[in-house]
């Protein structure tokens, strides 16, 4: 727990005048690329002199320019010719063409000496602040900086009171009305601890959107409940803040996002900044280098589609549950009325559940008729019909004199549990006396889905080859709407 500090003890805070006034009319609409996310940077396709590939400059502010952003993080990580790239060539090509630059550097945990890095300066972030205001000077188009993640790991450790106002009073020196901002996570940018630790020395926080506590890329109309907790949450100690979309995988999450996934989170996002509420959105880990989606996004057994019902690692109440649901059509006429389907045996991400922790139900209009422990499902990744021997089972009870039910999957939680990942696939159903309009789950629109809310999420997961262009145009449509600021 943090000790008040009275008067005498509280760290002098350091905020830029006029914050807002500093950023893009109608505020930011900026791009963070590179880092773990695919494809994000744009390099030259020859390596020059010094060995290395650099930034593409022009072709990046080509990209910028047709996606309708007015901002853009510059990651230092991924080469050693970051900086210079930055400095060289991006920050004045930038500047010309009415681009805002943000700088965005890594703490401690993300820093290797046989690796990435943010070069040249490492964890010097007295040179780092020193550095950056004094680009800024040569190119006020430099309005902020931010380093990764204060409060992993150990970082805390080494972002320090003191450290953290060395670091202030050395880019203040230079340029005072150079902003600096940290990435804050959904429980970090709600705490008033976190927040009370690091608000004299930071701007704002760059807030990742992952469904509030829930930890996934999936479900996008939590955005503006998130947007009021951390807004409110910042408001109490004057920060700003930066609304970060993941429009690339996010290395935690269940599965990566999809278009309408991305396009409504940026949509909520503008709606937040056109209201005053946040400074801007920035998409995550946007895909500009022309390449098809990964192909191991694609988890059918059949076909483009599936059944998911999936969940973080994050920690839920027992009842907690989701499900898919679709309306079938039952012949009462047949001598025998049975079902099958095939699910793959648990994909596992981070920890197998334990026997107890969720099960899986298969209900028509709410009867059970066929069960499992997630646990017993133990071929990780593999598809199965049913149990290993089992094929298809016969319904017939719960259908007698009936035709029509509602045939539902739901995965609900036995008990509280925590650090349980899985992402449980259907395919492939099968019927003898009923018909089901989407089989293979290839048609979103032809399932339902309902939650309690919470990690566990149901959905129809489709593959798209062209996923990639399919969310850079749901970024560009949303970034190049008629601005109502």
């Amino acid at each position: 727990m943090i000790t008040p500090m009275n008067d005498a003890t509280r760290p002098q805070r350091y905020r830029v005048d006029d914050l807002t006034g500093l950023l893009p009319h109608g505020g930011m609409r900026s791009a963070l690329p590179g880092g773990n996310t695919v494809g994000g940077w744009i390099r030259e396709s020859t390596a020059r002199a010094d060995g290395y590939r650099h930034v593409d400059t022009p072709a990046t502010i080509a990209m910028l320019q047709e996606i309708g952003a007015n901002h853009y993080f510059f990651g230092i990580w991924d080469s050693p010719t970051d900086w210079d790239d930055l400095r060289l060539e991006f920050a004045p090509a930038a500047q010309q063409a009415g681009i805002q630059v943000l700088p965005y550097i890594v703490p401690p945990t993300e820093t290797f000496d046989w690796g990435r890095a943010s070069r040249p300066y490492l964890l010097d972030f007295e040179a780092w602040a020193r550095e950056f205001a004094t680009l800024s000077l040569s190119y006020p188009a430099l309005t902020g900086w931010a380093i990764d993640d204060f409060d992993v790991g150990d970082n805390a450790t080494v972002f320090t009171a003191d450290y953290l106002s060395r670091i202030r009073q050395a880019q203040q020196a230079i340029n005072p009305q150079l902003a600096f901002f940290t990435c804050a996570y959904y429980e970090s940018a709600t705490s008033p601890e976190f927040l009370s630790r690091y608000a004299p020395f930071i701007d704002g926080i760059i807030y990742p959107f992952l469904d509030g506590p829930n930890v996934n890329t999936l479900v996008a109309d939590s955005a503006p409940a998130d947007i009021a907790a951390v807004t409110s949450a910042a408001a109490d100690h004057d920060l700003a803040v930066i609304f970060l979309v993941y429009a690339g995988r996010f290395l935690d999450g269940v599965s990566a996002p999809h278009q309408d996934y991305v396009g409504t989170a940026v949509r909520y996002a503008l709606e937040a900044t056109a209201r005053g509420e946040i400074l801007g959105v920035v998409a995550y880990g946007l895909q500009v280098d022309g390449a098809p989606t990964i192909a191991n996004e694609r988890r059918s057994m059949y076909g483009d589609g599936r059944g998911s019902i999936a969940s973080s690692h994050r920690p839920m109440p027992a009842g907690t549950w989701a499900e898919l649901s679709c309306r079938v059509e039952v012949d009462p006429s047949s001598a025998r009325h049975e079902l099958s389907f095939w699910w793959s045996k648990i994909i596992e991400l981070w920890r197998t559940p334990d026997r107890g922790d969720f099960v899986l139900q298969v209900l028509l209009d709410g009867a059970l008729v066929w069960r499992a422990d997630l646990h017993d499902a133990t071929w990780l990744g593999l598809w199965a019909q049913g149990h290993s021997e089992q094929g298809q089972f016969d319904v017939s009870a719960a259908l007698l004199g009936k035709s029509g039910a509602t045939l539902s999957f739901r995965v609900t939680a036995l008990r509280d549990v925590k650090d349980s990942s899985f992402d449980l696939g259907l395919d492939n159903l099968e019927a003898i006396g009923l018909t089901i309009p989407d089989p293979g789950f290839e048609d979103r629109t032809a399932w339902r889905t309902a939650s309690s809310g919470g990690p566990i999420v149901a959905r129809v997961d489709v593959f798209d080859d062209d996923r990639p262009a399919r969310i850079l145009d749901a970024v560009t449509a949303e970034y190049t709407k008629p601005n109502d600021v």
